[in-house]
């Protein structure tokens, strides 16, 4: 069996060979940002008998989980979970790498279905997945930025009343976000301050870590983390 490191490396091989260093590099590091995904975190997907080996493996081989399953244990679930929390989580590349990995998934799932070790089915659940966060990766990475700089530019008068944690945008409209608690709570808050430039490459459904206060001009942003595409 070819193990998914193998694997990676072969798609790396092939790419290496056809583009330019500088348009390389990029692939290689994404690769690696999905190695290092895959080793850390790819496991909770594992069924129970796979739980089992993966843990023996790991505990008595010392090896990782690129070096002991296939190809067949990169799906959809890992590829979603990997574009749209670890690599704004954990990495929070800016927005043109965020473009990158984008690409690079893309062409990886394409690979892996050329080469066969993707079916049909899975290739065509992986490429949706890949073709609806593409583009939301640098959106959500700019939109952080955005709310980060505009909270500096912008802070609050004197705070009667604050909420924290991650909010879900329900509504928007120009210069004005209402959020709904991220856990499912009915309440709404809102409306909160931003800028047109915030409300305008903002989209209902994202989310948002922040801190707000209650002040005289209603809900105001103050303290911000990343934006989630879900």
């Amino acid at each position: 069996m070819k193990t998914i490191k193998k694997v990676l490396e072969e798609f790396l091989e092939e790419q290496q060979a056809r583009l330019k260093p500088r348009t390389y590099s990029g692939y290689e590091y994404a690769i690696e940002l999905f190695e290092d995904y895959l080793n850390g975190y790819a496991y909770q997907y594992l069924d129970e008998d796979d739980n089992k080996l993966f843990d023996k493996l790991y505990d008595e081989g010392d090896k990782e989980f690129c070096e002991i399953f296939g190809p067949d244990k990169i799906g959809p679930y890992e590829i979603g979970d990997f574009l749209d929390d670890f690599m704004i989580r954990k990495v929070a590349g800016s927005k043109d790498f965020m473009k990158t990995v984008g690409r690079v998934m893309r062409k990886f799932v394409k690979w892996m279905k050329e080469k066969g070790y993707m079916d049909e089915e899975e290739y065509g659940i992986s490429a949706e997945v890949v073709d609806e966060l593409k583009d939301e990766l640098p959106a959500v990475t700019e939109l952080s930025d955005l709310i980060y700089n505009y909270i500096g530019d912008n802070p609050p008068g004197d705070v009667t009343e604050t909420r924290d944690g991650y909010f879900t945008v329900t509504k928007i409209k120009p210069g004005k976000l209402w959020l709904g608690d991220y856990m499912g709570s009915k309440e709404n808050i809102g409306p909160v301050i931003v800028s047109d430039e915030i409300s305008s490459s903002c989209k209902v459904g994202w989310t948002i870590c922040l801190e707000m206060g209650r002040t005289g001009k209603g809900w105001e942003m103050m303290g911000s983390g990343n934006v989630y595409p879900s």
